[in-house]
């Protein structure tokens, strides 16, 4: 394998081999508007871009990258708001199963409920739940969060005795104030609550199968990668990574999920998107494909030519998007 050799530029420099290799200046924006936006983007970031047009640069300009990085940018705002949305629905979901089958609030510590041998709750989730050593703060709150509520108020040791008393037990931590289920995984991150929802089980219930039964998803092999992907995009999207031009986890399509992604690349992005509005159970708001098509892909386009904190950030360039550079998104994301 080839040794990685490191050649330091300056985006002067950077800007001149672009400008070389063929692509057109801005018509737009003058030289240090641009360079500003490169200084905010990053070079590294700007490149991942930038390979969508090779290896036709000439017929390109800088304008247009900057065009596919800033819908791009547009787009992950969706995303969140969509997984968030999800994530919300999870948990609520979860909690309601597993309180429908056990009246203990404590039952995800009991290690017959889990699936996973040797199951372990990471350092980062037990942290938020570490015991108070003082209910001195230097600022109090009016309205203490729940977290912050719990801890002051009970003790785990006593809930351990009422609740857990004979039980085998997961590891747990001494210096761990174990909350209830319910604000545990309100606390949880995504990615916790989905390592639950694969785990637990009560009795011969298996929660991963009576969650995607909820979702329209029958056999727990089929929903798990769902779930997986779910947090793959989420995280693309949280660190700001590329979702345009990307592949993506892939899943076995139902219903009208189904349906509505025949002929689509199904790692593209608009499968994302109908994969999203699945789950979210949204399809049903649509005839067929070409439907949501027009109503959900098409006019992202027009709502990013207007979006106002994408044109402070930009100079406004958002609104000035060629008809050539929208047929190219449009193809890009996969619709």
């Amino acid at each position: 394998m080839a040794q990685y050799t490191y050649r330091k530029k300056s985006i002067s420099s950077f800007l001149q081999q672009l400008y070389s290799s063929g692509l057109k200046r801005s018509k737009y924006l003058d030289d240090t508007q641009v360079q500003t936006l490169i200084e905010r983007i990053g070079i590294f970031k700007f490149k991942g871009y930038l390979y969508a047009f090779r290896p036709h640069i000439n017929r390109y300009s800088i304008d247009d990258v900057f065009h596919i990085y800033y819908f791009d940018k547009f787009l992950t705002r969706y995303v969140m708001e969509i997984t968030s949305s999800l994530e919300t629905v999870l948990k609520t979901r979860l909690v309601e199963v597993c309180y429908q089958r056990t009246n203990n609030p404590f039952f995800y510590l009991i290690e017959n409920n889990h699936k996973f041998r040797n199951f372990k709750i990471n350092d980062a989730s037990l942290s938020n739940w570490k015991s108070q050593t003082s209910n001195k703060q230097n600022e109090p709150e009016n309205y203490l969060h729940y977290c912050l509520y719990y801890k002051a108020k009970y003790q785990f040791q006593s809930n351990k005795e009422a609740f857990l008393d004979g039980e085998m037990l997961i590891e747990v931590c001494d210096d761990v104030n174990y909350p209830p289920f319910h604000y545990f995984v309100e606390n949880a991150t995504l990615g916790v609550v989905v390592y639950l929802i694969k785990s637990l089980k009560i009795g011969n219930f298996d929660i991963l199968r009576s969650i995607g039964r909820i979702f329209g998803i029958k056999n727990p092999k089929t929903f798990k990668p769902y779930l997986e992907r779910l947090i793959e995009i989420r995280n693309r999207a949280a660190h700001r990574e590329r979702l345009f031009n990307r592949s993506f986890r892939s899943v076995k399509g139902v219903d009208r999920f189904e349906a509505f992604r025949q002929n689509i690349p199904e790692h593209r992005f608009v499968d994302v998107y109908l994969y999203l509005y699945f789950l979210l159970g949204r399809l049903s708001n649509y005839t067929d494909y070409s439907d949501f098509r027009i109503k959900e892909i098409e006019i992202l386009l027009d709502e990013f030519k207007g979006d106002r904190m994408i044109t402070e950030e930009c100079y406004g360039l958002n609104s000035m998007i060629s008809k050539e550079i929208e047929g190219f998104l449009l193809h890009n994301i996969g619709a």
